[in-house]
């Protein structure tokens, strides 16, 4: 059984997007909020950089019957977009990236398909005292946890014998 590890997907993708959206472990992270540390810290986290959170919520799994035992899952992610300006533009190229992705863009295999849970960066007022913009972007990863060959585009994967 592959091991699906969704913000380490996600956080990969974002760092690959065109135009480059930041770095992974640089200005990308995965895991929770972590407040802004200044030069000569052991991991500095700038004030600009988007955070990806997994298992915040999601479906119960769906068991499938087929050739072999199956388990749809479904993880809720939230983005987090930390940045010094109160304007939406990095939250928004950040949702659009993400709103354009399909499985096809992730190479780990199993995923079916990816789902925004709004059509636009939430607002987060007052978060920190750097007085810091705050955009959450909440979305939906469905993928089948048995290791599989072929993913194709949004809503058709074939696995095993079965296609669903």
């Amino acid at each position: 059984m592959a091991e699906i590890l969704v913000a380490e997907d996600i956080a990969g993708f974002l760092g690959d997007a065109t135009p480059s959206l930041g770095t992974v472990g640089t200005d990308i992270f995965r895991g929770p909020v972590r407040p802004f540390t200044k030069s000569g810290a052991t991991t500095l986290i700038p004030r600009n950089c988007i955070f990806v959170i997994e298992n915040t919520g999601g479906d119960a799994p769906i068991p499938v019957a087929g050739a072999g035992y199956q388990e749809i899952r479904t993880v809720s992610l939230q983005i987090i977009v930390r940045n010094t300006s109160s304007a939406s533009t990095k939250a928004q190229e950040v949702y659009n990236v993400l709103a354009d992705m399909t499985t096809a863009d992730i190479t780990q295999p199993g995923y079916i398909v990816f789902e925004m849970a709004q059509s636009n960066p939430l607002f987060l007022p007052g978060l920190d005292n750097n007085v810091d913009a705050y955009w959450s972007i909440n979305m939906d990863a469905m993928y089948d946890q048995i290791d599989v060959a072929f993913v194709a585009v949004y809503g058709t994967a074939v696995y095993g014998t079965g296609v669903y």
